[in-house]
């Protein structure tokens, strides 16, 4: 830590001259939708997930998943907690979209479109 750190840290911080809530509560706004997108990536997710667990979660927006890639690092392999889900259609993209910032796994799941492989 840092000389003048305080932890826990106080209920509300000033950033940049406003105050706001401590710890990172919230969900972070998604990127802008590219046309077409039927791949979304996924993070801040539970080591123990898999791809029985995400299927499920994104079932129950009738989301139909056709491929899941889990990011792993590349020298040990180990799981990064982020991955990218591909979808059928655009329609079941935009369904499990409004999953972002929802529970998945005692986490809140982190859900953004992925604009680097559109139709």
């Amino acid at each position: 830590s840092r000389p003048g750190d305080v932890w826990p840290p106080k209920s509300k911080v000033w950033t940049a001259g406003k105050q706001r809530s401590a710890g990172g509560s919230g969900v972070k706004a998604m990127s802008p939708k590219p046309e077409g997108c039927t791949k979304l990536f996924i993070g801040n997710l539970s080591y123990d997930i898999d791809d029985e667990g995400i299927t499920k979660f994104f079932g129950n927006v009738d989301a139909e998943i056709k491929a899941v890639r889990w990011i792993s690092h590349k020298d040990t392999g180990d799981f990064k907690g982020v991955g990218f889900v591909e979808f059928w259609n655009t329609e079941a993209c935009e369904k499990a979209a409004t999953l972002n910032g929802k529970t998945l796994l005692g986490r809140p799941i982190r859900i953004d479109w992925d604009a680097s492989n559109v139709n």
